[in-house]
């Protein structure tokens, strides 16, 4: 009797072990860290078809456009290159970045990756930048 008491208890102390790591783990997992991106808001479609005057001021109406037709939006910097948007920022057609398009931007945000795979940003800030 007494050897089943103590496997009893070697067991339950060794399932609450391995459960109280599971759960560490679990959690450090889906803690990602947060990314900041500084660069200009740009439409994706003619920015890679080589559009010559696919940045800045002089492309933010074709950029508008081609957004409701459903092209994506994305942030353009020195370092990374280009980098699509995701998440709440990407909703209804990027309504929350229409004011942005063509200016200087610093996004805050995670890793995250667009329907086609390529790399992105869940966006959950944005400020203008200089």
């Amino acid at each position: 009797m007494r050897r089943l008491s103590r496997f009893s208890w070697n067991a339950a102390v060794a399932g609450l072990a391995v459960a109280v790591g599971v759960l560490t783990a679990g959690s450090l997992a889906g803690a990602q860290e947060v990314l900041t991106y500084k660069g200009e808001i740009v439409e994706v479609s003619c920015f890679k078809k080589g559009v010559a005057q696919s940045t800045g001021a002089a492309h933010v109406a074709c950029a508008k456009e081609c957004v409701q037709k459903g092209q994506p939006l994305g942030i353009l910097t020195e370092g990374d290159g280009l980098v699509k948007i995701t998440g709440d920022y990407a909703a209804n057609k990027y309504a929350k970045l229409m004011d942005f398009i063509g200016k200087t931007v610093e996004v805050r945000g995670t890793d995250d990756r667009y329907l086609d795979y390529s790399r992105a940003i869940k966006v959950t800030t944005i400020k203008l930048s200089k």
